[in-house]
């Protein structure tokens, strides 16, 4: 396998595991990424528009998980006001 290959596989199932919340197939995600650490960027590379677009489409994905998170902290604060207030 490639290095540009396995770079794609690894960010496909990052996104799918964000997309289902799966942290089990995250944190392997993530061990493989590191293992990828030594891949060198300089190299020429023909599938580079696949990468970018997956880069790309993680990057969305991850501002939406943020908009997300910030919704339920605001939710989460002003519940634990109301509840203080009762």
């Amino acid at each position: 396998m490639t290095d540009d290959q396995a770079l794609t596989d690894v960010l496909d199932e990052t996104i799918d595991a964000l997309s289902n919340l799966d942290l089990t197939r995250l944190y392997a995600a993530e061990q493989r990424i590191l293992l990828l650490k030594g891949f060198s960027a300089n190299e020429e590379r023909d599938n580079i528009g696949v990468l970018l677009a997956k880069r790309r489409a993680l990057g969305i994905l991850l501002q939406n998980f943020q908009v997300n998170l910030d919704a339920l902290t605001r939710l989460h604060a002003r519940n634990v006001r109301k509840q203080w207030a009762q």
